[in-house]
């Protein structure tokens, strides 16, 4: 699996620890230039301000223009290269079996679409299978960060499509999985998960609104609207595996094995 790991140029300790850590993981990658400034704003079509607003509760920062555009960047090579691809942010470490995750998320990319091998917070998942000592599952609660993910070219399209408008940074975008479809996998054990260096974010002027009633009335209704919708796509998923392992018999065998 091609990997690469997004990195600004004069981030120069993210960019030596993150060599440092795949050579020593035998791994090769490739670094990808951070978008930034004007070029990053030409990524999108259009930007909705109120709708970045109600989905953050602050106003849109430079700094998160550029990594959406980057990650967007990514997704478009996925597509172009007809691979999967394993994507990752310069601020990780990587834990025990990192090389065995990469071989199974490569794997599983195809069926799968989106499968995330980084640490999560706040998170709930449902097993789903067990996969060369990992265990596959589906998010049913989605978390935050886009660290470390192997996504397919057909889910690359599917968020490309989906993002010609910005709206929400990218971490955001992905996890609301009921609004773009896409189911979201985790392989655990994680094999990756933040390091000392992403303590100091290179995001900067994320400060939500205070004070404003208005505002967090129409967040707290939005909130409620996902909490209902995220239920039906899971039930839909819930009901959907069940299907497939009444169906096909090498569907079954596959969620089996």
């Amino acid at each position: 699996m091609r990997i690469y790991v997004i990195n600004m140029a004069e981030h120069r300790d993210r960019r030596q620890s993150s060599k440092e850590k795949l050579d020593a993981a035998g791994l090769e990658f490739e670094f990808f230039e951070a978008i930034a400034g004007r070029e990053a704003f030409r990524a999108f079509a259009g930007y909705h301000v109120d709708e970045f607003l109600l989905n953050t509760g602050r106003p849109i920062t430079i700094g998160e223009v550029g990594c959406f555009a980057s990650h967007r960047a990514l997704w478009k090579r996925c597509v172009r290269l007809a691979e999967p691809v394993l994507v990752m942010e310069d601020d990780f470490d990587l834990l025990e079996r990192f090389e065995a995750a990469v071989r199974e998320a490569l794997r599983l990319a195809a069926p799968l679409g989106f499968i995330r091998l980084q640490t999560d917070v706040r998170a709930r998942r449902t097993p789903l299978f067990d996969a060369g000592g990992f265990v596959a599952s589906r998010f049913t609660k989605a978390p935050h960060s886009t660290m470390a993910y192997a996504i397919s070219p057909d889910t690359a399209g599917r968020f490309l499509a989906a993002t010609e408008q910005f709206d929400a940074p990218v971490d955001v975008f992905i996890k609301k999985f009921w609004e773009h479809g896409q189911p979201l996998h985790a392989l655990t054990p994680y094999t990756v998960a933040p390091s000392v260096l992403s303590a100091a974010t290179t995001i900067d002027g994320r400060v939500k609104e205070r004070g404003h009633l208005r505002l967090s009335v129409r967040r707290f209704l939005r909130k409620g609207r996902w909490y209902w919708q995220r239920w039906l796509f899971n039930i839909s998923q819930r009901f959907a595996g069940r299907q497939a392992l009444r169906g096909d018999a090498a569907d079954a065998q596959f969620l089996r094995s």
